[in-house]
């Protein structure tokens, strides 16, 4: 039976490669607060190996920044910090490959961390782990909607095996034109010749993926394949927004309930990078997200913890359950990943001499991508009882060996970043005010 109180502690991206508590007392301090509670959750933005599997090729990677990678052992620094939850599931998932993907879950098994949103099948991937405290015990579903190509994992069947992989929430991007701009649209490919493809297309009996979509007109996007194509739909503003496979947001939902019978406490976590009208990594929240999340509420979830654009986005209270929508980086020490594949140096348009700190010193460059906050929620009988917010930052002047471990926020820093969470909660309806250096979300 659950106590009358449980705690949890959230955070975001740990993008780890280092030690985090060597001599600095300023991320000890931050960690306690971690340790004191029931739970801690964290995303294990990193692939655990020694470079096992194949690096995956560029085409694969590009949603991907850098190819992320850490030794086993920072598995055991996020544990004794106080994390026993690890989403797993992110755009990184494939970076090497399921050689990589396989190696990971082994050094969670072995040191039998509870992980969600990877597994060696789809089966798995969704399933719900557990964790038990004690304030009751803990259910964990992990999911990722900025899917890499062929990093979802595949369903088994009798006859075959199936594939290992992450839990995907995949997407379908829409584009919205007036009409008359769809009008011309159609016009231009008319003249391309690409009407003419999708009737042959369509007239072979080959599959295409358009044949029936009578609301939607499809822009064949030649170099994908003639059966991939860009979809549009008329309407009075023009507008980029991405509807979920509903088979993907069904069988998350068959989770949660799965796990609200077994467990005291059901969190869900969404690693997605996508913004509004088609944005990435950016500040606000694609629409799909909150309304995913409501729906993992309705569920059975107590707490909605969503990560991946590296800055931090709104706050919503829905149903007395706290939506998180980004809580961006916990740890940022991407940049002492000793190897790289060669064709990442092509991407960023560096000579043969160059070398993996000249790819990160490229890379989330912004000071608010260094500036998050740790929510740490306190649950009763009827719910959650209170959320304060504590605000860290990572050393974004620091040089490169001092940088990248969480530490708490000075005064003014630890204002902006409330602030900034703040404002980004109003389209929410949450407030949110800055006492003690901390910040407050009123229920």
């Amino acid at each position: 039976m659950a106590s009358e109180q449980f705690q949890l502690a959230c955070a975001g991206d740990a993008l780890i490669t280092r030690k985090i508590e060597e001599s600095d007392d300023e991320a000890a301090a931050v960690l306690d607060r971690v340790r004191e509670a029931d739970a801690g959750i964290v995303n294990l933005e990193m692939m655990i190996h020694d470079f096992d599997g194949y690096p995956a090729s560029n085409d694969v990677a590009r949603f991907s920044g850098t190819y992320l990678r850490a030794p086993g052992w920072v598995l055991d620094e996020l544990s004794n910090a106080g994390f026993s939850l690890f989403a797993a599931a992110s755009n990184h998932t494939g970076d090497f490959s399921h050689g990589g993907m396989l190696q990971t879950m082994r050094e969670l098994e072995q040191r039998e961390l509870s992980y969600a949103g990877l597994g060696r099948n789809l089966a798995e991937a969704r399933a719900p782990t557990y964790v038990d405290t004690p304030g009751g015990r803990v259910a964990l579903i992990s999911a990722c909607s900025t899917v890499t190509p062929g990093t979802e994992a595949g369903e088994r069947a009798p006859e075959i095996g199936g594939r290992p992989g992450l839990a995907p929430l995949r997407l379908r991007t829409r584009y919205v034109l007036p009409e008359s701009k769809l009008d011309a649209l159609e016009a231009i490919s008319e003249t391309l010749g690409l009407e003419r493809m999708k009737r042959e297309r369509k007239d072979s009996g080959l599959p295409a993926a358009y044949a029936n979509d009578d609301d939607v007109f499809h822009f064949l996007h030649v170099s994908e394949g003639h059966d991939y194509s860009l979809e549009f739909e008329s309407g009075e503003e023009p507008n980029i927004y991405q509807v979920p496979y509903e088979r993907d947001v069904q069988a998350l939902l068959a989770q949660i309930e799965r796990a609200r019978r077994q467990a005291d406490r059901v969190v869900v976590s969404l690693h997605a990078h996508e913004g509004e009208n088609g944005h990435y990594n950016d500040p606000t929240t694609a629409p799909f997200i909150p309304e995913f999340a409501r729906q993992c509420v309705d569920a059975g979830a107590d707490v909605f913890v969503g990560h991946g654009p590296h800055t931090v986005r709104g706050v919503e209270i829905y149903n007395g359950a706290p939506l998180f929508y980004s809580l961006g980086n916990f740890i940022s020490q991407f940049e002492a990943i000793p190897k790289l594949p060669p064709e990442i140096y092509d991407r960023f348009d560096l000579g043969p001499e160059a070398t993996p700190a000249d790819v990160h010193e490229k890379i989330l460059t912004k000071r608010e991508y260094w500036e998050s906050v740790v929510p740490i929620c306190t649950f009763g009988e009827d719910g959650v009882e209170s959320i304060e917010l504590l605000p860290i930052e990572q050393g974004y002047d620091e040089e490169p060996p001092r940088h990248g471990r969480p530490r708490y926020a000075d005064e003014p820093t630890a204002k902006r970043v409330i602030e900034r969470i703040a404002e980004r909660s109003e389209p929410y309806e949450t407030t949110i005010s800055f006492e003690d250096g901390a910040g407050i979300v009123e229920l």
